[in-house]
């Protein structure tokens, strides 16, 4: 992987537990879920604190796409995030877009990320596809879309939730 820049980055985001190359599904008209607009901060896990400023910003780009900045600071990277819907199952594409020193390389690959969310009792939880059912060796939308398909009904097809829960800030 090319990523000279990104990868210490990409390495401690949230949405870097499976990147793929091609996305899974295509920006379509889905209305995005003003609900979790705003900024975010982690919930540690039990018994732990949250790593400091580990805050999520999720913004209005149009009535079908998100603008996500994480972490929020001089390390995140932004990411253009749309609701997509394959089979039965929603969820939300992202498309690394970039950092502060701007685009990914042209020779640097297209990261993709797909994500689940859960947004009850103040709580904003995020999951990721899982790479066991849907490997991120995969290169093709169609091999993407064949697998996860595949897959739809198992509990395991999202997995990893990281907790946030509106800044006060």
């Amino acid at each position: 992987m090319k990523h000279a820049l990104l990868s210490p980055v990409l390495a401690a985001l949230l949405l870097a537990a499976c990147q793929y190359e091609s996305p899974l599904g295509a920006a379509r008209d889905i209305s995005i879920d003003t609900a979790v607009l705003g900024l975010w901060e982690a919930i540690g896990d039990e018994g732990k604190a949250p790593k400091k400023n580990d805050r999520l910003m999720i913004l209005k780009f149009s009535d079908s796409e998100y603008l996500l900045h994480y972490p929020v600071g001089n390390d995140g990277l932004y990411y253009r995030a749309y609701p997509i819907e394959i089979g039965a199952i929603s969820c939300v594409q992202l498309q690394v877009i970039g950092t502060k020193d701007g685009a990914p390389k042209a020779d640097e690959k297209k990261l993709f990320h797909v994500v689940s969310y859960q947004l009850a009792d103040g709580e904003l939880a995020i999951k990721k596809l899982n790479p066991e059912l849907v490997h991120e060796g995969l290169k093709t939308r169609a091999e993407l879309v064949q697998s996860f398909l595949e897959h739809q009904d198992d509990e395991r097809l999202f997995t990893d939730p990281d907790r946030f829960r509106r800044s006060a800030e």
